[in-house]
């Protein structure tokens, strides 16, 4: 590990890279062995907020990466200069932070600090009702207090409506227009048990899309307006009940999400780098780039 790495490492944060650039090899096998010593009930206690579980950040240093990751991302947004694509950055999970010319949301943001910076956030979007996709106290801040929209298929968001804004409840194929952003909401399966669960969202940023699917398990019951100009995905899209998703929805770029899921536990529920690595190469089969990030990483 370089020096820089090592001091960023103390820190709890991940040393600056080239957005879509991995981690080194060796990185990554420390990363991972940081994360699997998490306790699932502490991480989930964490991220509601309970005060017993805050001593995890200080014992655990993936929980110290991870508590770190949402300031920092958060900075950098600020001081991003978006010319003719979408700044995108990875939180956590399928969380992630994207700033275009005029607007700077999120989908999926699942940290325990989301909450504190909702005040920043223009609007937000939750593919669907799973706690490690969201947090109930990030929701409660941008429709209770705030009254922003939250674009869900769970959630009344009364408190946009009710307050003169777009009520971002949504079932099925629905349209919203927010600032400089278009955003179209789908449904699909999240298993072969909770039919119709998920919202995938195909999100135009002024000519540049992104497609977030969730975790929707078949993508190939999506039909999006456009190729993505970024797909992000459950790493089982790869090739889950109907084969490699890439090959149907023809992205420019794949980034492989969902890895490290603190809440899950450990085996074939919580994927790994290598899982990660996994679906890259499924999607680099077919002929379609493919990243996999980590926590803090800018993807574009």
């Amino acid at each position: 590990m370089t020096g820089a790495a090592a001091a960023a490492a103390r820190q709890g944060v991940a040393a600056a890279r080239e957005p879509g650039a991995p981690a080194p090899a060796a990185d990554r096998a420390m990363l991972q062995r940081e994360i699997d010593a998490v306790p699932v009930k502490m991480f989930s206690a964490y991220l509601r907020g309970e005060t017993w579980a805050a001593s995890g950040v200080k014992t655990y240093p993936a929980m110290a990466r991870l508590h770190a990751t949402l300031p920092r991302v958060m900075q950098e947004a600020k001081t991003a200069v978006v010319v003719d694509k979408p700044a995108v950055w990875l939180v956590y999970n399928m969380g992630v932070i994207v700033k275009t010319k005029r607007s700077l949301f999120s989908i999926d943001l699942c940290h325990a600090l989301a909450h504190e910076f909702a005040s920043e956030l223009d609007f937000a979007v939750i593919t669907h009702n799973h706690m490690d996709h969201y947090t109930r106290r990030f929701y409660q801040e941008m429709d209770y207090r705030l009254h922003k929209t939250v674009i869900t298929n769970f959630a009344d968001n009364y408190g946009a409506a009710f307050n003169g804004r777009q009520c971002g409840f949504a079932r099925g194929e629905k349209e919203f227009n927010l600032g400089d952003v278009k955003i179209r909401t789908y449904e699909s399966d999240h298993n072969k048990y909770l039919r119709g669960f998920t919202m995938p969202v195909e999100i135009d940023c002024g000519g540049f899309t992104i497609f977030h699917v969730g975790d929707t398990a078949n993508v190939t019951d999506l039909h999006p307006f456009r190729a993505p100009d970024l797909w992000i995905h459950h790493p089982r899209c790869s090739k889950r009940e109907t084969g490699p998703g890439a090959a149907h929805l023809r992205p420019k770029l794949t980034v492989v999400a969902h890895l490290h899921e603190m809440c899950h536990p450990g085996g074939k529920t919580r994927w790994t780098f290598a899982d990660g690595e996994a679906a890259k190469a499924d999607s680099e089969k077919v002929g379609v780039p493919a990243v996999v990030p980590f926590w803090g990483d800018r993807i574009v």
